[in-house]
């Protein structure tokens, strides 16, 4: 647990104290010096903690600062390797699209030397046949002349004669022609197999080049994505501390603030208490004429008490519907057991009948489990310091709670008999505590319920 979260649990403390007391009396003087001691005490603990927290939050911040230029740092290297990925790929695209072209350049060259290669053989072949024309007629490096002298030679008449003379003539043009073509054809069949050759180591480049160009676009993409998850996980861990730090600052000085609030609660109170120590004085040395007449078998002065506090001209019945002098009459003063003297008066009303603010005021204790001698009991101070206190409650209302403002005629409980009244007939017990004294109510409240 956390130092704020002691000292919220503290705070709660402190709260708690205070109407247990209450069930029988509000808090003397020296039960509130204690408490404002305490509260002292708490608070400069708190201040402490929350400027360590408070120091650690500015430290992280800093930090979180020094993350974020790492962080822009990161996204600038990532924004440019994201940029060089793109650019691998479009490199990928064009490298995989000349590999492509080149193959299929390779398989056209492939394709057109095989073509000359079959037309070569077919040239090769007519040459043959036209060199062994030239072997039946003559030599094929003998001259025309000779070759058609040889041909006169061995006609037998006119006709053979005309004949050989036309086939000599056929032969030897034929001969030129194909030998021509087939020149052509031989050069052409090296100049193609160069190229098929070329084409063939260029398309293998280009593969080189295309599986090159793979591998270094998956590195950069893989390079990118680690640097993506580092700033993710670099920004998500800060943002999380700096949130932890912001939590833990907030929650502790909330709970200084409850703290000092409860400080200057108490600090409040107690001044009011050594302000009217004379009044108090006064209000004691009267209670105890009082309690002196009491033990000699009275049953209670109705005039005792009179001094009740400041008037209240403005206020409400504490009861709804109840009758001064029918349903309550001034019973302060009057014998109880143990030998105390009854310091309030008691409205009798039927149980869960409403109790209600007298005036606009603020809650200082509230009491829900039946204990003590109020049982059940709700406390508020009102604008002229009086602490009106309501006792043997059926049930306090909802909302109730200290520090809760209530409305002048707004329901703070309902009528019973809890605590030390539970055989007795349901009433409200309401006590008027002022300038640290308890004093009769009779004057103020009877007034107010007619």
């Amino acid at each position: 647990m956390t130092l704020a979260r002691t000292f919220a649990a503290a705070v709660l403390a402190v709260g708690l104290i205070l109407p247990a007391v209450a069930t029988a009396q509000a808090p003397s003087a020296d039960e509130l010096q204690r408490e404002l001691d305490r509260a002292s005490s708490d608070r400069e603990a708190l201040r402490s903690e929350l400027d360590t927290r408070r120091g650690q939050l500015a430290g992280a911040e800093e930090e979180l600062a020094a993350v974020g230029a790492r962080l822009a740092d990161a996204r600038g290297r990532l924004r440019a390797a994201e940029g060089q990925l793109a650019l691998a790929e479009a490199a990928e695209e064009e490298a995989e699209a000349a590999r492509v072209a080149a193959v299929a350049e390779h398989e056209r060259a492939v394709a057109e030397l095989a073509e000359t290669e079959a037309e070569l053989d077919v040239q090769e072949g007519r040459l043959a046949q036209q060199a062994a024309s030239t072997y039946k007629f003559g030599s094929a490096g003998a001259r025309a002349g000779s070759m058609a002298f040889e041909v006169m030679r061995r006609a037998q008449d006119p006709n053979e004669l005309a004949v050989g003379m036309k086939q000599l003539a056929n032969v030897i043009d034929a001969q030129g022609t194909t030998v021509a073509e087939v020149a052509a054809l031989r050069d052409e069949h090296a100049r193609l197999s160069r190229q098929a050759e070329e084409a063939r180591a260029a398309a293998a480049e280009a593969a080189a080049e295309a599986a090159e160009q793979v591998r270094f676009t998956e590195q950069l993409r893989e390079e990118a994505a680690t640097l993506a998850d580092e700033v993710a996980a670099e920004e998500s861990r800060q943002a999380a501390l700096v949130s932890a730090l912001r939590a833990e600052a907030n929650e502790t000085e909330a709970a200084l603030q409850r703290v000092s609030a409860r400080e200057a609660e108490l600090a409040s109170e107690l001044a009011e208490q050594r302000r009217a120590a004379e009044a108090a004085a006064a209000a004691e040395r009267e209670a105890a004429r009082r309690n002196s007449s009491s033990a000699s078998g009275s049953r209670g002065n109705p005039n005792a008490g009179s001094a009740g506090g400041p008037a209240v001209s403005d206020g409400v019945c504490p009861v709804v519907g109840a009758v001064a002098g029918r349903d309550f009459s001034n019973d302060w003063g009057y014998p109880r057991s143990g030998g105390r003297t009854h310091q309030g008066n008691d409205i009798f009303a039927d149980k869960g009948t409403p109790i209600v603010a007298i005036q606009d005021g603020v809650v200082v204790r509230a009491n829900r489990s039946d204990s003590g001698l109020g049982g059940l009991t709700v406390t508020y101070r009102t604008a002229d310091g009086s602490e009106w206190y309501n006792a043997h409650l059926d049930t306090v209302a909802d909302g109730i709670a200290p520090g809760v403002a209530v409305a002048k005629g707004e329901t703070v409980g309902t009528v019973g008999n809890s605590g030390n009244a539970r055989t007795t007939p349901p009433h409200n017990h309401i006590g008027r505590r002022y300038g640290g004294s308890w004093v009769n109510p009779w004057p103020t409240i009877s007034p107010l319920c007619r």
